[in-house]
């Protein structure tokens, strides 16, 4: 397999060096392998591809061998903060406990196919391997370290041989020693984080995307061509004209609204809304999707969404807390229900799992009536976002809501006739009425006839919080650089700022 990698960073004082150091000379002591996947753990939907990065200790190059100190792979940094020993791995879930440490057998360096992603210390061990998923033409980093160099004002020096990060929402990213994330007690600042350098190999591009493939013939995969580059990578500029992909209307993030001609609008106020409603949807099954969203300082984001067709009801929550795997949703108000099928649509669910980070999606199937057409409801982290995914005229034609007009863009009012053009009129317009029914399981503040929360100066609140922003706009513009619609990066650069969590760019 062909690979490359980047030197990031060059430690500038003289430090001692193991037997693989440079990232030439490490070449020889990594491989990579791809293998496709009928189905993703992560949240990529059908078709994904799971590359794996293998280094070797028992291979040799011209510089001897390949090697680390006491000949084996140690303080794998991954999901756990433990500083020493090896994770200590819950049975039930297979995910590790933060703050306990196991035995050396509990030890997992797979991590293939959802095995135990490695974390602390584990010895005897001088073979690893290291699977991330992601999509045919996604770029997956690794960042492997020379890990045996000792700070001389430290005691006690944290050293790492591997740092790894696996992809989030699997979206390339890594968090280990980038810029303010720390990995397992690493110090960014000592000798060693100077030494990191970053392997990345992107998956051959297949042709059409993994949700659309057909699984009965696979893409062929081959290695990338072309030269190893000599510099950091680039992000890769979005296309433009007709290879841009079709809009995704929906709701999700700061939060962001697309209305159906992929107009891009915000609303901050708090209180449920009407995202969409049309009664003659599916011969008159019907459909209502109502958000409701909550204010923090001068930006709001939606906690959670519940859709109704026909007789059924589905409410979907995000979750704060770290290493959450459960999808929290509520089928007929019952939590967690069975669910395959959705007013007789089928139902698919997916849920990331390994990583500190909740993200979840559950996508309803409508092609059986509308072909090639569904509704995803996802949560990254707290907030929750609706898609509706490549809709219709024959579908959505008839709908009005915070979506605008379907086949004029326009944002109507409830007489479908007023044009609103400003937003926050619009979405104070479409607050939940008494006459657009309840759906949420609870109530919530406010309720009509109270009207939606709103910050009260939301330009001078977010200007003085950009200004005191740890977050730069360049990093957060590097962050959100491999989206490839320009607005969806206006918006994922804003809600990174906004909220000071550059994880913020994996909700899109």
């Amino acid at each position: 397999m062909k690979l490359f990698c980047s030197i990031l960073l060059v430690a500038l004082a003289t430090v001692s060096a193991a037997p693989v150091d440079t990232c030439d000379e490490q070449k020889s002591c990594v491989d990579f392998e791809l293998k496709t996947m009928t189905s993703s753990s992560c949240v990529d939907g059908d078709c994904p591809v799971e590359v794996c990065m293998i280094i070797d200790g028992n291979m040799s190059n011209e510089h001897g061998n390949c090697q680390k100190k006491d000949d084996n792979f140690s303080h794998m940094c991954a999901q756990s903060d433990t500083e020493t020993g090896c994770a200590k791995f819950d049975e039930l879930t297979g995910l590790p406990q933060l703050g306990q440490s196991g035995p050396d057998g509990q030890c997992d360096l797979d991590g293939e196919n959802n095995g135990k992603i490695f974390g602390g210390k584990c010895g005897g061990v001088n073979t690893a391997k290291m699977c991330q998923e992601g999509k045919p033409g996604d770029t997956l980093y690794w960042i492997l370290k020379d890990g045996n160099d000792a700070v001389i004002e430290d005691p006690n020096p944290k050293r790492f041989d591997f740092t790894f990060h696996p992809t989030v929402g699997c979206e390339a990213e890594v968090h280990c020693f980038n810029h303010e994330y720390r990995c397992g007690g690493g110090k960014p600042d000592d000798e060693q984080s100077k030494k990191e350098r970053t392997w990345a190999f992107t998956i051959p591009p297949a042709g059409g995307t993994c949700d659309v493939c057909d699984l009965s013939q696979p893409p062929i995969l081959s290695p990338p061509s072309g030269p190893p580059p000599t510099a950091p990578i680039a992000p890769t500029p979005a296309p433009v004209g007709d290879n841009n992909p079709p809009p995704t209307p929906g709701g999700g993030g700061d939060p962001h609204f697309k209305t159906w001609k992929d107009e891009h609008i915000q609303y901050h106020g708090q209180c449920d809304l009407v995202l969409a409603k049309d009664e003659e949807f599916a011969n008159g099954l019907g459909i209502d999707v109502h958000i409701r969203t909550k204010l923090v300082r001068y930006w709001s984001y939606i906690k959670t969404a519940v859709i109704r067709i026909g007789n059924d009801i589905l409410e979907i929550e995000g979750s704060a807390t770290e290493f959450d795997v459960e999808t929290h949703y509520w089928v007929n108000y019952e939590y967690q229900a069975e669910l395959t099928e959705f007013a007789g649509f089928p139902v698919k669910m997916f849920s990331q799992r390994g990583t500190s980070i909740t993200k979840n999606r559950i996508e309803i199937d409508l092609s059986s009536k509308y072909p090639g057409q569904k509704i995803a409801l996802s949560t990254f982290k707290e907030f929750v976002k609706v898609d509706f995914v490549k809709p219709t005229v024959e579908s959505f034609g008839n709908a009005v809501g915070m979506l605008g007009d379907f086949k004029t863009g326009k944002t109507l009012a409830r007489d479908g006739i007023t044009e609103l053009n400003d937003f926050t009129d619009f979405g104070r317009e479409w607050q939940v009425l008494p006459s657009d029914k309840k759906y949420f399981r609870t109530s919530s503040t406010p309720e009509f006839p109270e009207l939606c929360i709103e910050p009260e100066d939301p330009r001078g609140d977010r200007q003085r919080r950009l200004n005191e922003s740890n977050i730069t706009e360049e990093q957060a513009e590097a962050a959100c650089a491999g989206l490839k619609d320009a607005l969806d990066r206006k918006d994922c650069v804003y809600d990174i700022l906004a909220t000071q969590d550059m994880d913020m760019a994996g909700a899109f």
